[in-house]
């Protein structure tokens, strides 16, 4: 199976699920990006987008309103390539950091309960490495990441909750993150509230932690 007869089927299983569960789901979805806008964002970002990453904004363009999450249940607004390259442009706005990293005092900062880190991701501020796919209301954001900590991998897909002072790398690959999170949804994982996919309908921005 190719990457992209492989995402392809995940879409589809998902929008089965959707259809059948949590129809509100899937009524932001866009169509598909071309490869124009693709292309833009990949040269933007300096680094080349995984196969199943492309072949996913082919097939949904990610969706069009930021808020509620939607496709992604309690996680963020899946990006355009148009809406991911204005995060990654905001975010470098902001502030960013490069691979200067001070190993001994992120470490004290873990060891002092000031910072979470869980997997190989550095806790910068954000990184040029770092390209954001989704958003949760401007608090905590996912991001494909190409420059990990010893031991990550290039692609990887990262939490970050600047906030709460937490990043987290939840799955080797995007592949894998949409697969994970589909078979959640099948495998009972989470609840329906208002016609859209939950795991806690009461305080959905306390799930960043626990995704």
């Amino acid at each position: 199976m190719s990457s992209e007869e492989s995402i392809a089927a995940l879409w589809q299983r998902l929008k089965y699920w959707a259809g059948e569960n949590a129809p509100e789901m899937l009524k932001e979805l866009r169509p598909g990006a071309n490869d124009v806008h693709i292309d833009a964002l990949e040269k933007a970002f300096g680094h080349p987008l995984p196969a199943a990453y492309r072949d996913s904004l082919k097939i949904h363009d990610g969706e069009s309103d930021g808020w509620p999450s939607r496709v992604f249940a309690d996680m963020g607004a899946y990006h355009s390539a148009e809406s991911a390259l204005n995060d990654y442009d905001m975010y470098l706005s902001i502030g960013s950091q490069g691979t200067e990293f001070d190993e001994s005092k992120i470490a004290e900062q873990i060891e002092n309960d000031i910072i979470t880190v869980e997997g190989a991701v550095r806790p910068h501020t954000f990184s040029p490495d770092w390209l954001p796919i989704m958003n949760c209301n401007g608090d905590v954001f996912w991001a494909l990441d190409y420059a990990p900590a010893d031991g990550g991998q290039k692609g990887q897909v990262i939490q970050v909750d600047l906030e709460g002072c937490y990043w987290a790398v939840v799955a080797p690959d995007f592949e894998t993150f949409f697969h994970q999170y589909i078979s959640g949804l099948e495998a009972g994982d989470y609840t329906i509230q208002n016609g859209l996919a939950t795991k806690d309908p009461d305080d959905p921005l306390e799930l960043a932690h626990v995704q």
